[in-house]
């Protein structure tokens, strides 16, 4: 069930099959259920075809059903907006005509003049990479019980820094692709959804106590600046609440010179336990 980057590359490579509709390959996962994150990462990209010369800005997604990861996904955009300076799109996923994903993305034109005003937060100070140990892909693969159930996340490597249990749960880490990523920032863009999308449920785990059953029900980026993959991204978690089935999660991602990349949300569903 392990997925190399060669392999998620080339899930990323829609297949258009006409102007407004793509089709993308899925990536081995558990009980055949589609990862979030991916599916998020293939909408975006369907969506950026629509809208040349425009750097994604930010996406919205909400996942309505697992899908079957074994067959392919078809992917429909609709034209929301295109004005002088963005462009909406709203992707629906389906697989035999029911819907498993919808997904709002805004694209938007460079605009030179507005760099005299930026302002982001400070790179957090934490120990280099180099400096800590190997770490698993996902929290799951450090459990001897379910070691292997995330091996199709193995196609890229991270180093955990520290975990605070305590809601709200910190969790930093960085992050980066196992190989070398072909210079298109959309692509960058929609690796970046799909890495923060698979490891922001860790710091919910961790805040309720361990892995369990759960859903990831809705998930958010804005994009801030191009993420560099030819080094590490520095990526601050935590997960500020949990309350009736439903955990939130944060994250900042920065690259390692200390630009903020993005600023992401996620809500995850955990249903009450059944006999």
């Amino acid at each position: 069930m392990s997925s190399s980057l060669g392999a998620v590359l080339a899930t990323l490579e829609l297949e258009q099959v006409e102007n407004w509709r793509f089709v993308g390959q899925q990536l081995p996962a558990p009980a055949n259920h589609i990862l979030g994150g991916h599916i998020s990462a293939q909408a975006l990209l369907a969506a950026s075809h629509t809208a040349p010369g425009r750097a994604p800005h930010s996406v919205h997604t909400y996942f309505l059903r697992p899908g079957d990861s074994r067959r392919p996904v078809e992917f429909e955009v609709v034209d929301l907006q295109e004005g002088r300076t963005f462009s909406a799109r709203r992707v629906t996923a389906r697989q035999d005509d029911k819907i498993l994903m919808e997904a709002m993305s805004s694209f938007k034109v460079a605009d030179p003049a507005s760099a005299q005003v930026t302002y982001q937060p400070q790179i957090p100070q934490v120990p280099a990479p180099e400096a800590l140990p190997w770490a698993a892909p996902h929290l799951a693969e450090s459990d001897e019980k379910t070691r292997g159930r995330w091996a199709s996340l193995r196609w890229f490597e991270r180093r955990i820094i520290d975990t605070e249990i305590a809601p709200p749960a910190r969790s930093p880490m960085w992050v980066r692709p196992d190989g070398t990523v072909p210079d298109d920032p959309v692509l960058s863009a929609s690796l970046v959804a799909y890495l923060s999308a698979v490891t922001l449920t860790e710091p919910a785990f961790t805040a309720r106590g361990g892995v369990g059953e759960s859903a990831q029900r809705d998930h958010s980026v804005w994009f801030h600046a191009p993420a560099l993959l030819s080094d590490w991204l520095l990526y601050q978690r935590s997960s500020p609440s949990s309350a009736d089935s439903l955990a939130l999660a944060n994250g900042t991602m920065f690259n390692r010179n200390g630009d903020l990349v993005c600023t992401v949300r996620q809500e995850m569903y955990f249903p009450p336990h059944r006999n």
